[in-house]
């Protein structure tokens, strides 16, 4: 018996930070900003909503959206680059939050293509009889590690919380196939210098920063284009779904630029891609369920074709998940 995603969920926060502000910040202008990224504005948390609220919260959402109870759950999992805690996991944060006691609950780390590694586990569990119900959650409060004044960070991050219920079963939103990548020989392409157990915090950290995010763009953008491409390749190839019998992509929003090299190299229709990094900026790990989220709500998801879901972070990480109904090209 294989999966399918029953409901989700979103959670985007009120305050809205524009190109006006951050380029004042980074020292650059506007036109830089949009031109280089394609972001115009992003969302920012309030200093008292962390990770595990804002997961919570779009987990409510997915669990209303599907129609079942946070008890039926039967495991969590929450894939974030930014907890609110080193050690507990965010998933028992958010079992506590919406009272889903009876599921097992762990985190996955996976940089921002951790959402695509969550629902991989996720689903494996739930194929092995594991549970019925999971509910997989992406958030990020990337605000508190971003350098505002870098010009190569500032302009990019920005905070959110997406999550899905899977269910075991088939339904219009059928987990067809997967796939997942990693090489490490790119771990320091994009990373916090300090913060962990190799340089724990100190005076001399904070007065360095180098505890917010560091990032060589240009060979993440090689990488992440050319990897995201062959990943969605795969995925494609184990569902039998050829590129042209898709009805959307969504892909990781890291960059408007980083988007458009994955639709040419795909050779991909400009309308068949979904792209909202233009009023979200990078979500990191919540960046595809935001955009599942959003595109169903908004009627924008296909039902009669494939939806192909693709992802890039830091690691180097990556992965790919096909949706769709069983009986659909």
């Amino acid at each position: 018996m294989g999966t399918y995603v029953a409901g989700t969920g979103s959670r985007l926060p009120e305050r809205v930070l524009g190109n006006t502000e951050i380029a004042a910040l980074a020292g650059v202008d506007e036109e830089w900003i949009v031109r280089r990224t394609g972001i115009r504005e992003r969302r920012v948390a309030a200093p008292d909503e962390g990770a595990a609220a804002m997961a919570s919260r779009a987990g409510l959402r997915a669990l209303e959206s599907a129609g079942i109870e946070a008890a039926e759950l039967g495991v969590v999992v929450v894939a974030t680059s930014t907890p609110d805690h080193l050690t507990p996991p965010t998933a028992c944060e958010l079992q506590a939050e919406v009272g889903a006691f009876g599921a097992a609950c762990f985190d996955v780390e996976a940089g921002f293509a951790g959402w695509i590694y969550a629902l991989v586990v996720a689903d494996a569990l739930l194929r092995a009889g594991a549970a019925r119900y999971g509910l997989v959650v992406g958030v990020e409060k990337l605000s508190t590690v971003t350098d505002r004044s870098d010009p190569a960070t500032a302009p990019l991050f920005g905070d959110g919380a997406g999550a899905v219920v899977l269910a075991v079963g088939d339904g219009p939103l059928a987990v067809r196939a997967t796939s997942w990548w990693a090489d490490g020989r790119l771990a320091d392409a994009l990373l916090r210098p300090a913060g962990g157990s190799r340089r724990p915090f100190d005076a001399r950290v904070l007065d360095e920063r180098a505890h917010l995010l560091r990032m060589e763009g240009t060979r993440l953008f090689r990488a992440s284009v050319r990897t995201m491409a062959m990943q969605a390749a795969t995925a494609l190839e184990r569902a039998g779904v050829a590129p042209d019998e898709l009805g959307l992509v969504i892909p990781h929003q890291a960059n408007l630029r980083i988007i458009e090299g994955v639709a040419k190299e795909m050779e991909l229709p400009p309308g068949g891609v979904y792209v909202n990094i233009d009023r979200y900026g990078n979500t990191g790990a919540a960046t595809i369920p935001i955009a599942l989220d959003e595109a169903l709500r908004s009627g924008r998801l296909p039902t009669g074709a494939p939806t192909l879901l693709v992802s890039f972070g830091a690691g180097a990480t990556a992965g790919a998940a096909v949706l769709g109904a069983a009986g659909t090209p």
